[in-house]
């Protein structure tokens, strides 16, 4: 039997100056390269009051914006650019000394893949008001274009929720309201319906799209259904069973590290990672009753060539850092930045 992916498919003052610390370059005789750090991550994380602080090895933070009442919906980095997405999209091009308003037309959503970075397509993705709920940006966020490259006979309403980047550089745009799944494997490509066989998930849900290398997720938002995963770009669908995780507790989120498992972050029940075909508590480290709000992948690349991985989360009782793919957990914050926080990058 085959579908469209349409009834579908499985079915950002205190401390004005944002300091991004690095390492030295220079080489010198009886430095150990397995310990120099050559290229830092760089995390930001925001408040449910606005509060934007920053990080570049979780345990020194800096403030960068101050609380304004209005939690971020997402936060996202573009070469030297920060956009912050409140109702509007907010962009710094001076290291978080101000945020100047770009982009009024957003759809927001409850989840970070509202908004995604595709840098082999040179472009930022956004959920919009606008036609079928896409816009995009090709100068890292200054400006914005309404997407209107189609295939011939699209869904009809389709308005587009959510988007993820595969490793081969296609970006995927799926809408839970109308059940359907693009892709577009290159910028100048048209959105394409993908057409998938097989076992289709329940259609009334909240599902979300997200990606580990060319492997696609979809996390349903409301917890009412299991999460689904799929190897072959949508074509066919299996199921990871809820097994311990909360039903109709909201699935905030959802990444993977590189060879780890998928996490998804509930709210107060903490965290579950993919086992097989189950969802398994994963909150080792964690406080007992715990949201998580984000989860992202950073790593620090070394003058060896090494590279080391951190998956980080943001929770309602800080930042937690797993150097073990998310097995267990370190609280990475502590007095004034031991807050709640909602949106991370």
């Amino acid at each position: 039997m085959q579908k469209r992916f349409t009834r579908v498919a499985i079915a950002f003052f205190i401390g004005s100056i944002m300091v991004f610390q690095g390492c030295k370059k220079e080489d010198t005789l009886g430095i150990d390269n397995d310990k120099i750090i050559r290229t830092p991550y760089s995390l930001f994380a925001g408040t449910d009051q606005g509060w934007l602080v920053k990080t570049n090895d979780a345990e020194r933070y800096t403030a960068v914006f101050p609380s304004d009442g209005y939690a971020a919906a997402a936060l996202l980095t573009c070469k030297t650019n920060l956009l912050f997405v409140k109702n509007n999209v907010h962009l710094s091009e001076n290291d978080g000394q101000n945020f100047n308003p770009v982009f009024y037309k957003v759809r927001r959503q409850p989840w970070q893949e509202m908004i995604v970075n595709a840098e082999q397509q040179g472009r930022i993705y956004i959920t919009s008001t606008e036609d079928r709920g896409i816009s995009y940006s090709e100068d890292t966020g200054k400006t914005w274009i309404r997407d209107d490259n189609w295939e011939e006979n699209p869904p009809p309403n389709t308005e587009v929720t959510s988007f993820t980047v595969t490793d081969d550089g296609a970006v995927y745009a799926f809408s839970y309201k109308n059940f359907v799944l693009f892709k577009r494997g290159g910028a100048g490509d048209a959105w394409t319906t993908v057409t998938t066989t097989g076992m289709f998930p329940p259609e009334d849900a909240k599902y979300f799209i997200t990606s580990s290398g060319n492997n696609l997720y979809l996390t349903d938002y409301s917890g009412k259904y299991d999460v689904w995963h799929s190897e072959d770009g949508g074509a066919t669908w299996a199921r990871y069973f809820r097994s311990l995780m909360p039903y109709r507790s909201h699935y905030n989120t959802a990444a993977a590290a590189p060879g780890g498992p998928l996490l998804v972050g509930t709210d107060s029940f903490g965290v579950f990672r993919a086992e097989g075909n189950m969802m398994v508590p994963a909150s080792g480290g964690l406080d007992q009753v715990t949201s998580v709000y984000r989860i992202v992948v950073k790593k620090n690349i070394y003058k060896n060539g090494a590279i080391h991985e951190y998956v980080f989360m943001a929770t309602n009782n800080g930042i937690y850092r797993s150097e073990d793919k998310g097995y267990n957990w370190d609280k990475m914050t502590s007095g004034e930045f031991d807050r709640k926080y909602t949106s991370l990058y």
